[in-house]
């Protein structure tokens, strides 16, 4: 297991968030090599990893592959990011780029440029069935059940009592918490980063990439992530670090970001996190074996600070925590997870 999975409890306040790694996240540390991650598969709700000590590993580094479902194709969804960008002239989907963040009532949602590399649709749950094409919203159904699934196996190995779950996931483990899906392209004609380095707000990401550009940070360096076009990318976020810090298995939430692009890359990916639905805030907890659920903060309050540093820049801030910083949330909309 990493060191980082048994670090403390990160304080979810800006500026602190990322204070123990402000040295990791400088664009400036290049990939020193290819990552060997942890494979897995989900059998009857349960995940089976390849190997002896493997989930042990996974859970430490925070991320691993799951091969992908025989009964779920994601056709839909690699045509949906290779178009999503390219405007109404590009059927079918290109139209989406057309389609603003005014139609949700929502700074965070539909169709965005953000900093960096990326340009990005992004919608949640509640908008999938009356807003996507219904290959797209049967497609993020199913990666919600499947991101079930895999939190509930992870909650049985930490040992977070089945009484226990709903509350402590805001509802993810009832497929009842707060989802996004979201569809990114990089453009390589931006002069940046593909993506700053940082962790997710949630409990688990499912990517789907099939070409190179994420890397990710395990012990002391950053790793490139090769693509596998037969498995998602899986991993961690602050959620479920906070959650799990205190049980019998730490989980980590991996810090990664995605390389500077020299040709279109697209991925989509799905999030998992605390119910925080308009008027309706979950809370985001942590366990400790023997005295159970202690609630930490805000299921908002923890997107928002770390929204603030993903884009705020990976240097550590000089000045008072509540300082503007160029590309912080102060002067953009909040960003979800951005992408991968």
């Amino acid at each position: 297991m990493s060191a980082e999975a048994r670090g403390l409890v990160p304080e979810i306040r800006r500026g602190k968030i990322y204070k123990d790694v402000y040295a990791k996240r400088s664009p400036g540390r290049p990939a020193l090599g290819e990552a060997r991650l942890e494979r897995a598969r989900a059998v009857d709700g349960v995940l089976e990893f390849d190997g002896s000590g493997a989930r042990d590993r996974a859970f430490g580094d925070g991320v691993f592959l799951l091969e992908i479902p025989s009964g779920l194709d994601v056709s839909a969804g690699d045509a949906f990011a290779r178009q999503f960008y390219e405007g109404p002239a590009k059927a079918p989907y290109g139209r989406f780029r057309d389609i603003g963040s005014d139609r949700f009532g929502d700074p965070l949602l539909g169709f965005h440029q953000r900093i960096n590399q990326i340009e990005q649709f992004l919608l949640e749950r509640r908008f999938w069935a009356t807003a996507y094409p219904p290959e797209i919203a049967a497609l993020g159904e199913s990666l919600t059940r499947l991101s079930r699934e895999v939190l509930c196996s992870v909650l049985s190995a930490v040992g977070i009592p089945e009484q226990d779950r709903r509350r402590a996931t805001g509802g993810c483990s009832e497929c009842a918490g707060s989802y996004h899906l979201t569809f990114n392209h990089y453009r390589p004609a931006q002069a940046d980063i593909g993506l700053s380095s940082h962790k997710d707000d949630g409990f688990l990401t499912i990517l789907r990439t099939t070409a190179p550009g994420l890397e990710v940070s395990r012990e002391d360096h950053w790793e490139t992530v090769p693509a596998d076009p037969d498995c998602f990318i899986v991993n961690f976020g602050l959620s479920m670090e906070i959650l799990t810090a205190d049980s019998r298995m730490p989980v980590a939430a991996i810090m990664h970001r995605v390389a500077r692009q020299q040709d279109d890359r697209s991925s989509f990916g799905h999030f998992s996190s605390s119910g925080c639905l308009p008027g309706e805030d979950e809370g985001i907890y942590r366990y400790a074996t023997g005295s159970g659920l202690e609630r930490v903060c805000g299921s908002r309050e923890l997107i928002d600070e770390n929204d603030y540093e993903i884009y705020a820049g990976t240097d550590a801030p000089d000045g008072p925590d509540t300082a503007t910083v160029p590309g912080s949330s102060d002067e953009h909309p909040t960003v979800k997870g951005a992408g991968r």
